[in-house]
């Protein structure tokens, strides 16, 4: 009975490595920022783990109806030491997602800006810390 006992908190503990918490994706969030004007806003920020990098997601809000667009730009190092920049923007009024994928990164940061549908114009953020490894 005993044996029977030990074998199945022995089990029972082995099935808790497989299935626990800290085998999941780590996630952090981030969030909100706005451009200097109040008009452009990304909320909703996600930084997922996955195998070779991470996913960055949100959501950047455009609140003028006026043809400009709101964008968000990213400016990252790479563990080559490599910065790399990725923008998106929107150019419809209220919210919309976006994704981005990166390969392994020491540290990520965010600005967001007003512009056209082609570049950004003016009225940025500063850039803020959104992701460091290590904390």
């Amino acid at each position: 009975m005993r044996a029977l006992v030990i074998a199945g908190l022995a089990a029972a503990t082995l099935l808790g490595v497989l299935v626990s918490p800290a085998n999941a994706a780590d996630t952090w969030h981030w969030g909100p920022v706005s451009s200097s004007d109040g008009k452009a806003k990304a909320t909703s920020g996600k930084i997922a783990t996955r195998p070779g990098g991470l996913r960055i997601t949100g959501k950047l809000y455009d609140g003028s109806s006026s043809g400009a667009c709101s964008w968000i730009r990213f400016k990252y190092l790479t563990d080559q030491g490599k910065t790399v920049y990725k923008s998106y923007k929107n150019c419809s009024a209220g919210y919309r997602k976006f994704t981005m994928n990166t390969g392994y990164v020491l540290s990520v940061e965010a600005r967001v800006c007003r512009g056209t549908s082609v570049k950004i114009t003016s009225k940025c953020s500063a850039y803020e810390g959104v992701w460091a490894q290590g904390g």
